[in-house]
């Protein structure tokens, strides 16, 4: 009896996504909903704060190289 285990990767998934989708509900219905503490807001907060900081010198930066391509297609 030959038997391919490929078939069982999705029905694993399957298993998974569901065992995951009740873990999560029972957790949240105990009162643990993480997304919304005080930590995880911080975090977050942090993280807005540093992306800003890089698209602001990304834009910058792309300023510059815009400048610099300008003069070099000015010479060449």
């Amino acid at each position: 009896m030959n038997f391919d285990f490929a078939y069982l990767v999705p029905i694993v998934a399957i298993i998974g996504g569901i065992t995951y989708a009740i873990f999560k509900q029972y957790l949240r219905s105990r009162g643990h909903d993480y997304e919304g503490s005080p930590a995880v807001r911080e975090a977050l907060a942090r993280s807005n704060e540093t992306n800003a900081a890089l698209l602001s010198k990304l834009t910058a930066m792309d300023t510059r190289l815009a400048a610099i391509e300008r003069t070099l297609s000015e010479v060449g």
